[in-house]
């Protein structure tokens, strides 16, 4: 046999060293791909988990804009359409009469009732942290009634809801509104998700300034809420 053709067949396999050098050069190619891939899935998801919090946080400070735009009063009845604000804390809580739009959550309960009352509150969640809870309920029930409302939670891991009321006299925000028979004219909306590290600090802060356009009722015309001031519905802060 040609010597040359011997030589070349026993060159053609691979010797056990370039096998392994090969496998160890394959399994690097693929911890590589995955690694990658793990990033590539964990970003993605960090990513809808920010988007989906982004989109409910504006929905929540919408809901509530609407529902502040949406306040009317009526010294006629100032027993059902009392302004009611309170609120212990890093939360607060307020209840109002609205006029509110068929396109505002849980509207569907009311069979076309537009006018009635609606309270945001802080409560604790079940799976933990705190809820930013809006609670609604028909005009004609008194404001301290004992009634479900048709919960709806609007945010989860709630840190801070804070409700600033202008006053005209001072000229600057305060922290409790008493007339009870009156609207505000402007309300500084700040609910804040989350903390940041070890602080009570929230991790995202979403801040409005609403104006109601409903006129409050002039000091020398307010009437009195027979019985005193009620108190906030069910699910007031605590």
């Amino acid at each position: 046999m040609n010597p040359f053709l011997q030589n070349r067949r026993t060159r053609s396999a691979f010797t056990l060293l370039e096998v392994l050098v090969a496998l160890s050069i394959f399994a690097l190619v693929l911890s590589l791909l995955y690694g990658s891939w793990r990033i590539l899935i964990s970003s993605n998801a960090a990513a809808l988990k920010l988007a989906a919090t982004a989109q409910r946080s504006r929905m929540t400070a919408q809901t509530i804009e609407e529902a502040l735009n949406s306040a009317v009063f009526f010294n006629a009845n100032a027993r059902h359409y009392a302004f009611l604000a309170g609120g212990e804390g890093a939360y607060s809580a307020v209840s109002f009469v609205a006029h509110l739009s068929d396109a505002f959550p849980a509207s569907g309960y009311f069979d076309g009732e537009r006018v009635r009352r609606v309270t945001f509150t802080v409560e604790p969640g079940k799976q933990g942290g705190s809820d930013l809870v809006l609670r609604q309920n028909s005009l004609l029930s008194p404001p301290d009634l004992d009634v479900e409302g048709h919960p709806i939670v609007l945010a989860h891991d709630v840190s801070l809801f804070e409700l600033l009321y202008w006053d005209v006299r001072r000229g600057e925000f305060i922290a409790e509104w008493t007339q009870t028979n009156s609207l505000p004219a402007l309300v500084q909306v700040s609910v804040g998700f989350g903390q940041r590290g070890r602080s009570k600090e929230p991790s995202e802060t979403i801040t409005r300034i609403v104006r109601i356009p409903s006129a409050g009722v002039a000091g020398e015309a307010q009437a009195i809420v027979p019985g005193g001031v009620p108190q906030l519905p069910r699910g007031g802060a605590r």
